[in-house]
């Protein structure tokens, strides 16, 4: 009996063999397979791989519109700034130039909005990269007001009022205004305190005012803003212009991300 159950266990030992024999070539078969079918797949696709000539005239030309064309004059009646104002708006614009840009547009439109004098928009600088360069050391600032004077009143700065032989600079009410606020909270809320005080403070400025809007004159407005009133001044066109000629001479790309934002690492 022991002999026999010695002679089981060697018969079954060598069928596990087998068994494990038969699974390596069948795995070595499968990887064989899979490797041809590969090999044969770039092969086939070489010539797609191998870098193509690149017509720089045909790269740097005008992508054609499809029949769109641009949306940012007004095409129903819309007046201009009433000669009565409610106060003056002041906003600080924070994030990378992108979001204050955005911030920008926004602002001009509240100010629409609550029939207000808005104030040259101040450009949050310190928290991240600590560049002092404001509106003014970025922007065609004339530009921009005589771009919008049919749409809102623009001043550098509050103006002091003289009152019973004294002069006083008006204060601006700081308000923390709910981010993508609707236009009811600056016709209610912040005109309210606007009225109360003569001016307010809007900060931080980001995000502010709601994306979508139902009324296609207020977003032609952002598009104005944006598009023709917001222009870089000269020294930073010259200069972005001659990047632009290097590249097209050279065929090569950069990519810049103005004042980066040091969270924006973490994503």
């Amino acid at each position: 009996r022991p002999g026999l159950h010695r002679q089981h266990g060697k018969q079954g030992g060598g069928s596990k063999g087998i068994y494990a024999k038969l699974t390596v070539v069948v795995v070595v078969l499968l990887i064989c397979t899979f490797s041809v079918f590969f090999l044969a797949t770039i092969s086939g696709n070489r010539g797609s791989l191998e870098p193509s000539e690149i017509n720089v005239e045909e790269l740097w030309e005008s992508a054609k519109s499809g029949g769109w064309r641009p949306s940012s004059a007004p095409r129903s009646d819309w007046p201009p700034p009433p000669k009565e104002t409610n106060g003056y708006l002041r906003v600080r614009c924070n994030g990378g130039l992108n979001q204050q840009r955005s911030a920008i547009c926004n602002a001009v439109l509240a100010a629409r909005i609550m029939n207000a004098t808005l104030v040259l928009p101040e450009l949050d600088a310190n928290s991240f990269w600590h560049d002092d360069s404001g509106f003014q050391g970025i922007y065609d600032v004339e530009h921009f007001i005589q771009t919008l004077k049919y749409d809102v009143r623009i001043v550098e700065s509050i103006p002091e009022i003289h009152k019973n032989g004294k002069t006083k600079k008006i204060k601006a009410h700081q308000i923390r205004p709910p981010r993508d606020a609707p236009i009811s909270w600056y016709t209610t809320v912040a005109l309210k305190k606007m009225k109360e005080h003569g001016a307010i403070y809007l900060t931080p400025f980001s995000h502010r005012l709601a994306e979508e809007i139902d009324n296609a004159e207020y977003q032609r407005l952002r598009c104005r803003v944006n598009y023709h009133a917001l222009r870089f001044k000269p020294n930073i066109m010259r200069l972005s212009e001659s990047i632009v000629d290097k590249l097209r001479a050279q065929g090569h790309f950069m990519s810049i991300h103005l004042r980066f934002e040091m969270d924006m690492l973490a994503f």
